[in-house]
């Protein structure tokens, strides 16, 4: 599955917001979450952290991608 599709999937059922997460929140602290994603950027397979070959495509070129 490439980033593109993982990110349509993710937002294709939330609803749109004109407020950004910091403005929404009442405590006044701000907290990130950050999703992390390897993925081969040859063929766009999703690997593990510790993967550093695609077992798709056997390419060596894997990225890492904070969401």
């Amino acid at each position: 599955m490439s980033l593109s599709r993982l990110l349509s999937g993710l937002f294709a059922d939330s609803e749109p917001s004109t407020e950004s997460p910091a403005t929404t929140q009442n405590s006044g602290e701000r907290e990130e979450s950050t999703t992390v994603v390897h993925e081969c950027r040859n063929c766009g397979t999703n690997v593990s952290e510790e993967t550093t070959c695609c077992p798709a495509c056997e390419s060596d070129d894997i990225v890492r991608y904070s969401i």
